[in-house]
C-alpha cells in the first residue's frame, strides 16, 4: 500500500513538473515573440531621443554668413529655416558642414546625417539613394560675366571659359539645354564652388559661370563688377533631401513642416528678412564703400571693435551705421547740426558724456552707447531678429515717431511688432491724412526706411568682404592652380 501511494506521489510530482514547464515555455516563448513584433523606433523618434537634428550644408558664404542679430553665429535664410525645423522638433541643430558634395554623401552613407540642405540633382548617381522634400522657395539662376566685357545675351554668344560647379543644380540644367545649343561647351569643377568662381569672373581668370540670383547678390555687394547677362532659369525651387529608407517619418514631418510654414507666413518673412534688402543693387555706391573699407575703414576699425564689443553689439553694424551717417568722416556736418563720424546732435552727445562730437574715438563712443539705448528700449513682444530693424529707424528719425509708427500700424491692422508691416507703415508718417492724429506728427518716414535698407546693404558688404578676405582669399590662388591643371587636361 505504502509502495503505491510512493508511486502515485512521484507520479503526481511528474506531471506538476510537466505541467510548470509547459507553462513556463509557453509564457517564455510570448514573451520572445512580443519583443520580436515588437516595432523599431522610427528616425523621427531616434532624433528625438537623441535630442539632435543632423544637418548636412555645403560651406559657402551664403550659409556661413554671419548674422549681425545674433552676433558671430551662421545666420542666413537656410540655417533659420532649419533652426525652425529643429524648434518644432524640440532638438538640438548640429550643422556638419562639407566641401564638396561627394563629401557630403559620404556622411550621409556613414549615418552622420538624417538630412541633406543641399541640392543633389546635378548629382544623378545619387539621387536615386535620396527622398526629396516638398519643393520651397523659388532660385533664379543666371549668367554672370564681368563689367565692361561683350555682354551676352544668349548661350549662342558666349565666346569663352563658361565654368560652372560639379555635381551642381547648374551642371543639371546645362545638361538638360545643351541639346538646344549644340555649340556650347563648358568645364565643371569639382575643386570651385559657385562663390569662388564668381571670384574668378572679378579676377579674369575665367570668362562666365552659373550661380543663384541670392548668391550673385551677395557677392556683388563684395565685388560689384559682377553682372548678370541673362537669365538661364527662373523655373527652379529648393529641395532638401533624406537618405532612402521605408521610414519616412522624417520626410513627411519636414514636408508637412513646409506646408505649414507657407500656410503662416513663416517663409515668407524668413525670405523678406534676410533677401529683400538684397533687391536693389548699386554699382557705383558698393565701389566706393569696397574702397572704403579698403582705405579709410582699418583708421578705425579698433574703436568700432573697442566699443561695441564694450556695448555687446558686433563692430561690424556700427561700422554700417557709421558709413552711412558720414562716409566715416569724422569732421562731417549737416545743416541740421549733427556732426561727426555717427552724426551725433549736439542734446545726445552731451546726454552721453561726449565733448567733441569731431572727434572720431568719441563719437564712436558716443553713437555706440546710443545705439544699445535704444535696443533696450524697444519692446520685448518685437521677435529678436527684427528689434534691431525697429531700433536703427528709431535712431534716424527717433523713438517717438517710431511709436506713432507702431500705432498707426495696429489702426490699419498691421502688426506693429513686424518691421516687415512697420516698414509699410512709415512712409505714412510724412502724409497729412495721417500725421495730423499722430501724437508727434509729421515724420520723414520714407528716410527712416532708407536708412535702414542702406545699413543692410553696407553690413552685408563689409561681412562678405572680410569672409572673403579671411577665410577664402588664402586658399582660392591654390585650388585655382588646380582647376587649371583639369583645363589643360581636356
Amino acid at each position: 500500500m505504502i509502495k503505491k501511494v510512493a508511486l502515485w506521489s512521484g507520479s503526481l510530482v511528474t506531471t506538476i513538473l510537466i505541467i510548470l514547464a509547459i507553462v513556463f515555455a509557453l509564457f517564455f516563448k510570448e514573451k520572445i515573440r512580443a519583443k520580436e513584433i515588437q516595432p523599431q523606433s522610427t528616425i523621427l523618434q531616434k532624433i528625438s531621443e537623441q535630442k539632435e537634428l543632423r544637418v548636412g550644408m555645403l560651406r559657402s558664404l551664403t550659409t556661413l554668413y554671419v548674422d549681425y542679430r545674433n552676433p558671430n553665429v551662421v545666420g542666413g535664410f537656410e540655417y533659420a529655416l532649419l533652426k525652425k525645423f529643429s524648434d518644432s522638433l524640440n532638438v538640438k541643430l548640429k550643422i556638419i558642414f562639407a566641401n564638396t558634395l561627394p563629401e557630403l554623401i559620404e556622411k550621409s552613407r556613414d549615418g552622420k546625417i538624417d538630412l541633406l540642405a543641399a541640392q543633389i540633382k546635378g548629382y544623378p548617381e545619387e539621387l536615386t539613394n535620396f527622398d526629396a522634400s516638398e519643393a520651397f522657395h523659388p532660385i533664379v539662376q543666371q549668367l554672370v560675366y564681368l563689367k565692361g566685357s561683350a555682354k551676352p545675351y544668349s548661350f549662342e554668344d558666349i565666346k569663352g571659359n563658361l565654368t560652372i560647379p560639379k555635381y551642381s543644380s547648374q551642371s543639371y540644367i546645362l545638361r538638360n539645354i545643351s541639346t538646344q545649343y549644340s555649340e556650347l561647351n563648358w568645364h565643371e569643377s569639382d575643386i570651385l564652388n559657385q562663390e569662388e568662381l564668381l571670384k574668378l569672373v572679378v579676377d579674369k581668370k575665367i570668362d562666365y559661370t552659373i550661380a543663384n540670383h541670392n548668391t550673385i547678390a551677395i557677392m556683388q555687394r563684395i565685388y560689384p563688377l559682377l553682372t548678370v547677362a541673362f537669365t538661364v532659369d527662373d523655373n527652379w525651387s529648393q529641395n532638401w533631401y533624406f537618405p532612402k529608407s521605408q521610414d519616412h517619418s522624417l520626410r513627411d514631418k519636414f514636408n508637412h513642416f513646409i506646408k505649414k510654414a507657407y500656410k503662416d507666413g513663416t517663409i515668407q518673412k524668413l525670405e523678406y528678412h534676410y533677401f529683400n534688402h538684397m533687391n536693389k543693387f548699386d554699382y557705383v555706391d558698393t565701389q566706393r564703400f569696397i574702397q572704403a573699407i579698403k582705405q579709410t575703414l582699418p583708421k578705425y576699425q579698433a574703436f568700432f571693435e573697442k566699443y561695441a564689443s564694450s556695448n555687446e553689439l558686433d563692430w561690424k553694424l556700427i561700422a554700417a551705421i557709421s558709413y552711412q551717417e558720414s562716409h566715416w568722416n569724422p569732421k562731417a556736418a549737416s545743416s541740421t547740426g549733427v556732426r561727426g563720424m555717427m552724426m551725433l546732435t549736439k542734446p545726445t552727445a552731451d546726454s552721453l558724456g561726449i565733448k567733441n562730437r569731431l572727434d572720431a574715438e568719441q563719437s564712436i563712443k558716443g553713437g555706440t552707447i546710443y545705439v544699445k539705448q535704444i535696443i533696450n528700449r524697444i519692446p520685448d513682444t518685437i521677435p529678436n531678429e527684427e528689434r534691431i530693424w525697429f531700433a536703427l529707424a528709431a535712431y534716424n528719425m527717433g523713438m517717438g515717431h517710431l511709436w506713432d509708427a507702431r500705432s498707426l500700424a495696429i489702426k490699419l491692422n498691421k502688426n506693429p511688432d513686424s518691421w516687415q508691416d512697420v516698414r509699410q507703415i512709415l512712409p505714412l508718417l510724412s502724409e497729412e491724412e495721417y500725421y495730423t492724429d499722430l501724437k508727434y506728427g509729421f515724420a520723414r518716414g520714407y528716410q527712416a526706411v532708407h536708412f535702414v535698407d542702406s545699413i543692410q546693404q553696407y553690413y552685408m558688404s563689409l561681412v562678405g568682404y572680410l569672409l572673403e578676405s579671411e577665410l577664402r582669399q588664402k586658399h582660392i590662388d591654390e585650388k585655382f592652380d588646380l582647376i587649371s591643371l583639369d583645363f589643360a587636361s581636356e
